[in-house]
């Protein structure tokens, strides 16, 4: 069987093994290493009790044999097909070895589920602060639940698909919440949360398509919303006692009232279906994620039917699902291409004030 020469290291002083170069199987994986270490940590100390570990070759998590992952990652390496041959720099066997340098890090089970929290359909929405979790579902309803799992209150008031939720103000008394949905609409609430219950305070109309992302600043006092009508609005978040301009017939929990809007118009030319939007917390910049595969960065401060972007990003090669940005300045990106992008954005003197 072929063989790698492997060193072994670990900054973890529990279980550091010799610093030397160990003969093992190439096609070895990470069971089988994790019992070599375990072997000779059992040399050392015959105490010793099993521990599972990882192993990392240049950064990168084993999850194959030592063999396929070198092939996969390109790290080159001799093995040894006939030691004895290869002794004499004859075919069968490298007249040089290398060594692998292989770092082992204790390994940790996953997470196990502690709560199970139902809807009558399906979950299509999440956001969690430190005591309470809000969803959204596809049965037309929004909750929130405590932390422990136990269900608080029900958010009745949509007619169609509830596609996003956030939290505008949380405090121990009462709080802003935001709902969207496949009916068009964003309804703001108010949750007093000693008396637990929850009104809905105005529901913002604009848009001709469904809202598939809502996204709230960092002053808290406005939120924008993406839809399949490739609109953008940003609406404020400060509850007001405007009526609506249109009379509508109440639907439930479904308020009467309009939320003022300050609306950032983008173009509607092009495959531009925003499925996902947030703010930066440090520059404020806007980012959305489109089904034509591309990120765009928008200023809020911009009026009026604005149609160009401050940067178009088209790193990915299938519709963006996913946009997130950071507190350390990233921007994340995750698409339908199964790959994860991360940019760096500096904020410059522009941005003060957005």
């Amino acid at each position: 069987m072929a063989q790698l020469q492997a060193r072994f290291f670990t900054d973890d002083t529990r279980y550091i093994v010799d610093d030397v170069p160990f003969s093992v199987p190439a096609a070895s994986e990470v069971a089988d290493l994790s019992n070599i270490i375990n072997k000779l940590l059992e040399a050392k100390n015959e105490g010793h009790k099993y521990v599972e570990f990882d192993f990392l070759i240049k950064g990168q998590f084993l999850r194959m044999s030592l063999v396929k992952h070198m092939e996969t990652e390109n790290i080159s390496t001799f093995t040894i097909a006939d030691p004895f041959l290869s002794l004499f720099g004859m075919r069968g066997g490298p007249t040089q070895e290398e060594v692998v340098e292989i770092e082992y890090v204790e390994k940790f089970s996953a997470p196990q589920p502690e709560e199970c929290m139902l809807h009558d359909d399906w979950i299509s929405a999440v956001e969690a602060t430190e005591e309470w979790i809000l969803t959204g579902s596809y049965d037309q309803t929004s909750r929130i639940w405590s932390i422990e799992g136990k269900p608080l209150t029900v958010l009745t008031g949509h007619v169609d698909v509830v596609k996003d939720v956030a939290w505008v103000k949380k405090d121990s008394l009462s709080c802003l919440l935001l709902s969207a949905s496949m009916d068009q609409t964003i309804l703001l609430w108010e949750w007093n949360v000693e008396k637990n219950n929850v009104k809905a305070l105005h529901c913002c109309r604009g848009h001709a398509g469904s809202v598939e992302s809502i996204a709230v600043d960092a002053s808290r006092t406005k939120f924008c919303s993406g839809s399949w009508d490739k609109m953008l609005k940003i609406w404020s978040a400060v509850p007001t006692d405007e009526e609506d301009e249109i009379e509508m017939e109440e639907v439930g929990n479904r308020p009467r009232k309009k939320q003022k809007t300050e609306q950032l118009g983008l173009t509607r030319t092009g495959n531009k279906v925003f499925n996902s939007i947030s703010y930066s917390p440090l520059c404020r910049r806007l980012a959305s994620g489109s089904t034509d595969r591309h990120i765009r960065l928008w200023d809020p401060r911009t009026k009026g039917d604005c149609k160009a972007p401050l940067y178009d990003l088209a790193a990915h090669e299938d519709k963006v699902l996913s946009v997130e940005w950071t507190e350390a300045g990233l921007l994340l990106s995750g698409g339908a291409d199964n790959k994860l992008y991360s940019y760096q954005y500096q904020a410059t003197s522009s941005d003060v004030g957005a």
